[in-house]
């Protein structure tokens, strides 16, 4: 026969085991369950690039998919302005070419734009707005892809920013599902 003392010590240790296994997933198959999904809808995005991605931000451990949507526009933030601030640097080179020249103007004026777009984005998603943010995100997907796309203009000419750019886009493409996943849970 259990004791009544028993069972008041044991009782908060089956809650604490009950709670934890009703959720499903634990915080590492969270990430791994959305990249999946991700990565399945999103022909522009690899499960191992999202993967790392949110696994490089420790919040990520902790995460439900709402959470991992907050943390895809951080990533998605510090690329944004990263790939800016290279943009500039490179506009220091006073030998560039002027194609080139006028092409990272374009570039830095497109990041520029990204960046408050993706501000605003987060307000929206946070409100659980999440067909404007929908919207935001396709925006600045639009970014990297011109930018990229301005220096194929002139045969013969790479763009210095390809991997930026592709990774912006990627994180972008990222970010867009995990906000679609969120309005279809809805």
């Amino acid at each position: 026969m259990i004791s009544t003392f028993s069972l008041f010590f044991l009782s908060p240790l089956f809650v604490i085991l009950v709670s934890s296994s009703s959720h499903g997933s634990t915080p590492h198959n969270m990430v791994q369950e959305t990249c999946k999904k991700c990565a399945a809808t999103t022909p522009n995005l690899s499960y191992s690039f999202c993967v790392s991605s949110l696994e490089s931000d420790d919040r990520s451990r902790s995460a439900n998919l709402h959470r991992l949507g907050l943390i895809s526009m951080d990533l998605l933030r510090h690329n944004l302005t990263s790939t800016r601030r290279e943009v500039k640097k490179l506009l220091r080179n006073k030998t560039l070419d002027g194609f080139v020249k006028v092409r990272l103007d374009d570039c830095l004026e497109l990041y520029s734009d990204a960046i408050p777009t993706l501000k605003e984005c987060k307000r929206e998603y946070k409100q659980k707005r999440f067909s404007d943010a929908n919207v935001k995100v396709s925006s600045i997907m639009e970014a990297p892809s011109t930018c990229e796309d301005g220096f194929h203009e002139k045969q013969g000419v790479g763009s210095p920013l390809t991997k930026s750019n592709k990774n912006v886009f990627q994180l972008a493409a990222l970010t867009l599902s995990i906000v679609n996943m969120n309005m279809h849970l809805q």
